[in-house]
């Protein structure tokens, strides 16, 4: 009986099969790639319709939609700053139990290291929460900063610093510009520390009183929103760093997602944004309003850093950010929209309504 031969691969057989491998799964990976980021993307889409129909159901409770900004303000046991929308609407995102139970008088939201504040009673949940919904899952900006505490805090039992969640989630507070225009400066907006400050967003602010703001402040609810709620943004994406490095958050500020900053319109805000800059805005400089008149803006001016107060909604999502809108649905924008389209749709109440924003 004769015997098979038997023979393995040759070295050019093993090269050749191993060759088609490599293109395979070179072809195969983007495909994966995009799937996931799909899949990372619509998450995303998620959080913010968790948002929206958070804020609607704020607003069926209290009647008003929660303010972006509140002014701070003395107290027995120190300067207190207030907590900011995010905090405020934890409870209709079904996180009612972390907030519990904590103190609103008497302590102060940023968890500001000074004597004169007072303590962050708080501290514990501000350490030890996390919300998923406030982070896309496509940012590669880190979930949380460190941020010490005051002795008044620390008397409390805290460590000497805390871990802070920081939001890539931001409230629209209105725009430089009249919505649907370029040239048409909003009556409310000033240039301030913080960059320009306005008041004609979604969110309503109440600054700290007698401090010299030109304008009262408005609490909004539907009945405000006369664009419509189809055409006003109610909340974008800060979900990607400016330039290669920089986290310009609009949460970034001290107290992260917690605080709404100093509540004073000539200091520090947090997590709300009054847009002067396109979406995934690269650049440095964009048009402003003074009281003296138009200037050329900066992130810097007068030394002070305005990131905070006009840094641009941008995302990792290729081409564009994810908005909220106030009746509730989340559309993607892309990058290439007109600006004056884009500042339409941040005005509660131009009178414009843009028929194709997308």
């Amino acid at each position: 009986m004769r015997q098979l031969d038997r023979r393995g691969f040759t070295l050019v057989e093993l090269l050749v099969v191993i060759a088609i491998i490599g293109v395979l799964v070179g072809l195969l990976l983007p495909a994966v790639q995009a799937a996931r980021e799909a899949a990372r993307r619509m998450s995303c889409s998620n959080n913010l319709k968790q948002i929206g129909l958070a804020l609607h159901n704020y607003h069926d409770t209290f009647r008003v939609f929660p303010l972006s900004v509140l002014g701070e303000g003395p107290s027995a046991e120190g300067w207190q700053r207030q907590p900011s929308w995010l905090i405020r609407v934890l409870p209709q995102l079904e996180q009612g139990a972390a907030i519990d139970g904590i103190e609103y008088a008497g302590t102060t939201f940023d968890n500001i290291n000074a004597t004169w504040a007072a303590p962050a009673k708080q501290w514990r949940a501000m350490n030890e929460l996390r919300v998923p919904t406030y982070n896309c899952p496509s940012s590669a900006l880190p979930r949380t900063w460190s941020y010490p505490t005051s002795a008044n805090t620390q008397a409390l039992g805290a460590p000497e610093n805390i871990e802070i969640q920081i939001s890539d989630y931001a409230g629209n507070s209105g725009c430089n510009f009249r919505g649907g225009s370029l040239t048409e400066f909003d009556e409310t907006a000033e240039w301030r520390r913080v960059g320009v400050i306005a008041d004609n967003g979604f969110f309503g602010v109440k600054f700290r009183e007698n401090m010299g703001q030109n304008w009262p402040g408005t609490i909004t609810k539907f009945a405000t929103l006369l664009d419509g709620t189809s055409h006003t943004i109610a909340v974008g994406e800060q979900g990607a760093f400016f330039g290669n490095s920089s986290d310009y958050r609009a949460g970034a500020a001290l107290g992260g997602m917690w605080s709404c900053a100093t509540g004073t319109h000539n200091s520090d805000l947090s997590n709300y944004v009054v847009t002067r800059f396109p979406i995934n805005y690269s650049g440095t400089r964009w048009e402003a309003k003074s009281g003296q008149g138009v200037v050329d803006g900066s992130w810097a001016d007068n030394q002070y850093q305005t990131s905070w107060g006009n840094t641009a909604f941008r995302s990792e999502h290729t081409g564009g950010a994810q908005f909220v809108f106030a009746d509730g649905s989340v559309h993607f924008i892309t990058n290439s929209i007109r600006f004056d389209i884009y500042t339409a749709l941040m005005d509660r109440h131009d009178q414009t309504v843009p028929e194709d924003f997308q």
